[in-house]
């Protein structure tokens, strides 16, 4: 039997209502989890406590059903080159030579942690109006004057490092195929090209291919970039633009609010950055998601098998497990997520 857990049944304030804790930004739920576990210590997890040994196990039971597979990790080198000018994935591979009997390979990586498949954290995206990340942790609590971290995986662990997903991120996790969807409706759009995914494309995605919401899921939404990528020339990967142009989701009232009303542990996709770029306004979904909401956002998934399964299977809902790597006051990470059936 599964422990019992205060965010089994939450009963979440409307978005209208927030900021919960009096002086927090507009939209802040921060204090809302300590709240209902009446913990003493400021809550590091987010939506991630949705994700209870209750909904777990209810999950397993429910989607493990024939033993299929899927990796939703992309291949660490890709893309090539990496967006917004951050070091791309670099890859050695030697003998050692410590050990003399036989030959003995080693090899060695090198990457910005958010270069391909990744979850961001919460200490990436800092509040625009505020400088404040996930719970409050300001800005000047993880950079110094010079931009320059204050504490590394050598240090003692400080507030929102990605470490504290160690072990969080498992549960039922359900499929949007906009992609697919867009292609059987006849919606045109480059994958690589700016073009925003309203709220009412997802409801209507959603009610298309059956997709049944449940509180803390895990949201993966296909959007094709991949399929985009992996199909492209040489030549027409080297033009990727810096800003970065791709679909994603709308940057609008309209989005929050459905990504609100869902209270989705996680959210993933197969983009850039989840939502639509370029975006123009001065606040963008990262700023909901990531400050004011502590749910993570996943980019760059590779989604392609998880389509061809789901549609094989006539399935849009899965068993998820996810272990970012435990770096110690880390920013970010690749997933390591699978799926399971």
């Amino acid at each position: 039997m599964a422990a019992q857990s205060p965010y089994n049944n939450v009963q979440f304030p409307p978005l209208s209502s927030l900021p919960f804790r009096k002086g927090d930004p507009k939209g802040a739920i921060w204090g809302f989890y300590e709240h209902l576990s009446q913990a003493s210590v400021k809550d590091e997890l987010g939506s991630l406590n949705l994700l209870t040994p209750w909904r777990i196990l209810s999950a397993s039971k429910a989607e493990i059903k024939c033993g299929k597979v899927c990796s939703l990790n992309w291949g660490m080198h890709k893309p090539y080159p990496a967006g917004y000018g951050r070091k791309g994935f670099e890859h050695r591979v030697f003998q050692m030579t410590a050990v003399g009997a036989t030959h003995v390979v080693d090899d060695e990586v090198s990457m910005n942690t958010q270069c391909g498949s990744q979850w961001d954290g919460f200490r990436h995206w800092s509040y625009y109006e505020t400088g404040q990340f996930y719970n409050g942790l300001h800005v000047r609590e993880v950079l110094d004057q010079n931009a320059v971290g204050m504490a590394s995986a050598f240090d003692e662990p400080q507030r929102n490092g990605i470490n504290a997903f160690q072990g969080k991120i498992v549960g039922r996790g359900v499929l949007l195929d906009y992609y697919a969807y867009a292609h059987e409706r006849g919606i045109k759009y480059s994958p690589n090209e700016h073009h925003p995914v309203t709220a009412k494309d997802l409801e209507s995605c959603a009610e298309y291919q059956g997709v049944i919401f449940e509180q803390g899921d895990i949201l993966f939404i296909r959007m094709g970039y991949i399929d985009w990528y992996e199909n492209a020339t040489e030549e027409e990967r080297q033009g990727l633009s810096s800003p970065t142009k791709a679909v994603g989701i709308r940057q609008g009232m309209e989005e929050v609010e459905w990504l609100w009303d869902h209270h989705f542990a996680a959210v993933a996709s197969d983009t850039p950055a989840f939502e639509a770029r370029p975006n123009n306004l001065k606040w963008n979904l990262h700023d909901y998601l990531l400050a004011l909401w502590g749910t993570p956002i996943g980019e760059l998934f590779d989604l392609e098998g998880l389509s061809s399964i789901c549609k094989e299977l006539g399935r849009t809902s899965f068993f998820v497990t996810s272990s970012p790597l435990n770096i110690v006051n880390g920013i970010a990470s690749p997933p390591n997520a699978l799926a399971i059936f």
